[in-house]
């Protein structure tokens, strides 16, 4: 079995039952909502198919809801083509004239300095702070090209003093904890403290979900350590970080994001153009495959698909070529997942050595019975060679573990049971799933009493009944 798990975007692509079943069915794991993108009215539809969908192939799938964030932009009737070597003025505002561009972040003037870079179009665009005036920044194109209304427009400098949560960040997040999303993604995260401030409006708004810091800028690569303790999740959005780094440095960021995310035992999901060429072409190229080979063997709990799903030509191709890679990729001699820094706390202690216990016998899975999921989270990080079958009554629970590598959520009732009874229908899922066959070992992790969350403190070495 795939142990990585994959994300998609929706999108119009994939705008029907049908389409969203044939996903589910290629592969897709979590669902991602673009916010950027559509109406809170389109969304909330798609969580209702997305969640049908997911009732009828009883495969629980987590709802990522990513917000939009702080995004800068130029203004209108701005120069039309700027060439190398030519000075060109900035201005904070809307509208800009033959020789000046607009750009609408008040702060500009105050976090420039020379000799500073500015991107424009996703740094089709390159400009160099010459001068700094009250209302206006002075620069030189040093890569020139044409300039349009709307462009993004990237600061790399580490001082800029943007907000994580822009005002339609807060609305929108009202609507995802209204629809259900199972996870929430912050973009442009820089310090720590954005993390808590989004924790914080959510507990004003009574719905706790966990939070995917998107790693996209110096500044956050500087301040990963905190950044990732304070998350529940991290997304390497190699994107806007291909802007504001130097692109020979993305991939070196890459294995270091994921290492801290191993260190700290946070699930880490590499993003942005894995499989780009499919937007357009039903197979990918060979530097796509290898790409998302190399996140695979870095380390990466789950990889991204975003246009190649949302608005492609192929999505149910690209997911399932996706799968293929993962699955090829894991298969092989060169795959050697690292197991997180094992903590010193009961249920750390218990999900370790259950992980030993499945090695040491040669079992065929490893079955978590949970409330809550901590204990399947737990042998996720660990990493063992068995897969992981999280069984819980808790559908929230379950849709939120299908972001973490190597489990596979399902529904079982623990209601009225004892121990044995339990083991029974566990049992059951096991064949019905063809995990394991009748007489199979497999190594079962539980709490006392049964039902009560965070009390796992037993390992059972069974038999499929």
């Amino acid at each position: 079995m795939r142990r990585a798990k994959i994300v998609c975007t929706m999108g119009p692509a994939v705008d029907s039952l049908d389409a969203l079943r044939s996903l589910v069915e290629a592969g897709m794991d979590v669902a991602r909502l673009n916010f950027s993108h559509g109406t809170a009215e389109e969304h909330r539809r798609r969580v209702e198919q997305i969640r049908a969908v997911s009732l009828e192939l009883k495969k629980p799938i987590a709802i990522l809801q990513d917000l939009c964030g702080p995004k800068i932009r130029t203004g209108f009737e701005g120069p039309s083509l700027v060439e190398a070597g030519a000075t060109v003025s900035l201005v904070e505002g809307s509208s800009g004239s033959a020789d000046t561009i607009a750009i609408d972040y008040q702060g500009l003037t105050e976090d420039v300095r020379p000799g500073d870079r500015i991107l424009l179009g996703d740094g089709q665009v390159e400009l160099e702070v010459v001068l700094i005036r009250e209302f206006r920044v002075e620069t030189r194109v040093l890569h020139g090209g044409a300039v349009r209304s709307r462009m993004g427009v990237n600061l790399p400098s580490k001082r800029v003093r943007l907000s994580a949560l822009t005002d339609k960040d807060r609305r929108d997040l009202e609507v995802g904890l209204d629809i259900g999303v199972d996870l929430v993604a912050l973009s442009f995260v820089r310090h720590a403290d954005d993390i808590r401030e989004l924790r914080q409006l959510m507990e004003v708004h009574g719905r706790v979900t966990p939070i995917v810091a998107k790693i996209e800028t110096p500044s956050a690569v500087e301040q990963i350590d905190p950044i990732v303790r304070a998350a529940d999740a991290v997304m390497v959005a190699r994107g806007d970080l291909g802007v504001e780094l130097p692109p020979e440095m993305v991939p070196v960021m890459q294995k270091e994001i994921i290492g801290t995310c191993r260190r700290h035992q946070r699930p880490v999901i590499v993003a942005t153009e894995m499989l780009q060429s499919m937007v357009d072409a039903p197979r990918p190229t060979r530097a796509e495959a290898s790409d998302v080979a190399g996140a695979i063997f870095d380390g990466a709990d789950a990889v991204m698909l975003s246009a190649e799903t949302a608005t492609g030509s192929y999505p149910l191709r690209a997911c399932a070529m996706m799968d293929r890679i993962i699955r090829q990729a894991e298969s092989s001699r060169f795959y050697n997942p690292l197991p997180s820094e094992p903590g010193d706390s009961t249920p750390e202690a218990i999900a370790n050595a259950a992980c030993d216990v499945a090695k040491t016998i040669h079992a065929s899975i490893l079955v978590a019975l949970t409330e809550s999921g901590g204990t399947a989270r737990l042998i996720s990080k660990a990493r063992p060679p068995a897969p992981i079958l999280a069984l819980s009554p808790d559908e929230k629970t379950l849709r939120r573990l299908a972001l973490y590598w190597g489990v596979i959520p399902r529904y079982l009732d623990m209601s009225g049971g004892d121990v044995d009874q339990l083991v029974r229908r566990a049992s059951g899922v096991l064949k019905e799933l063809g995990l394991a066959q009748a007489g199979q070992r497999f190594v079962m992790t539980y709490g006392a009493p049964i039902g009560l969350r965070g009390s796992t403190s037993a390992i059972r070495v069974e038999l499929v009944r």
